[in-house]
């Protein structure tokens, strides 16, 4: 991302749309010949479902993944020529089937009540078999196949798949006894297959099979921890300052009176707290940064605020509405993952939420 910015009115998403297809270019290139069905769930992990999916589009998908029926609905509305749209949860209800019957989605089966309520209600409806062999999450069992074969009709499964436990850890050992087993499983349907995540795209062609459903590497989290493959980061966040003070040796800042200082200090207060998606265990831990300076956070994170350390910023470049970088050029969130002690699918999905996106 080369995207900086000075002053702000408000707290600001920025997301870069041409560094989205270029992620998406070279999964692509990894993949081969494997069809790409890109996944967009989680407001496509908080970087604009809509927005993201055209740009997708643009750049040559032709396949979404989703989690929630209204969010699929949502996508199927943009009326993209020839696009399959592929539904995780499945099918629960009647009302259910009828939706994706009439929007044309295809859902995701997970378990024997799934493929009971779908031969009931909708029996015409193409779908996808969701075996497990090893996560434990979702998913038939291999002793079920005799059953899943009495329910289905060959011509409606489009492939069979299953989701990598362990590609992000590189845990090869359980990644290939996963592929060995739906290998064993599709020894029984002989359809087409998926197995790779992001990561396991990037374990190498093994277990690119037919399909791959790449998410987290399309907004440039990394496949394995601080190991890029040439992906760019896809969020920028930003967020004013609202407040400058000098505070003496020996006062305290924020809830629980947590941080006091050792000397005198500049501290600013910007627009931005947990409310907005921010870890509260970033308090007294993690920074952010003004024109490429780090700046400590001290104090607890609040519901709309947070108080950082400017005492190494010249008091020239602090002024009211000076723009704070929370995600950016200068951290990525793999870097504000480790900070806040969580993982980079959480920072993402969560950071900016109540904030004005720009698609650049």
């Amino acid at each position: 991302m080369l995207y900086k910015l000075e002053k702000l009115d408000e707290k600001l998403v920025i997301v870069d749309k041409n560094n989205l297809a270029h992620n998406y270019k070279i999964i692509k290139n990894r993949a081969g010949i494997s069809k790409i069905i890109s996944v967009i769930k989680g407001d496509s992990y908080g970087h604009g479902m809509v927005e993201c999916s055209r740009t997708l589009y643009q750049s040559g998908t032709r396949d979404f993944y989703l989690a929630r029926l209204e969010d699929a609905i949502k996508i199927r509305k943009e009326n993209y020529k020839n696009t399959n749209i592929y539904l995780l949860s499945g099918t629960i209800s009647k009302n259910v089937c009828k939706k994706i019957k009439d929007h044309n989605i295809t859902p995701i089966i997970n378990n024997l009540q799934q493929l009971e309520i779908l031969d009931k209600y909708s029996n015409t409806i193409k779908y996808v078999l969701h075996f497990d062999t090893g996560m434990n999450r979702l998913g038939f069992k291999f002793t079920e196949i005799e059953k899943i074969k009495n329910l289905s009709k060959d011509n409606q499964i489009k492939f069979i798949m299953t989701h990598l436990s362990s590609a992000d850890e590189k845990n090869l050992d359980e990644c290939r006894h996963q592929l060995k087993q739906i290998k064993k499983i599709n020894s029984n349907f002989n359809k087409k297959l998926s197995i790779a995540n992001s990561s396991g795209i990037f374990l190498g062609k093994s277990f690119h099979l037919n399909y791959v459903r790449p998410g987290k590497s399309l907004y440039g989290i990394n496949p394995f921890f601080k190991k890029s493959f040439g992906l760019k980061g896809v969020m920028s966040i930003f967020a004013p300052i609202l407040q400058i003070a000098s505070l003496p040796k020996g006062q305290t800042v924020g809830y629980g009176k947590t941080y006091k200082t050792k000397k005198i200090m500049k501290v600013a207060t910007i627009d931005f707290g947990y409310s907005d998606g921010y870890f509260r265990s970033g308090s007294n831990n993690a920074k952010v940064f003004i024109d490429g300076r780090p700046c400590k956070i001290i104090g607890r994170v609040s519901m709309d605020l947070i108080t950082i350390d400017v005492s190494n910023i010249e008091d020239k470049n602090l002024y009211l509405g000076k723009a704070v970088e929370i995600l950016g050029n200068n951290q990525s969130c793999e870097d504000l993952a480790i900070e806040t002690r969580t993982n980079e699918h959480e920072i993402l999905i969560s950071l900016g939420k109540n904030s004005k996106k720009v698609y650049i």
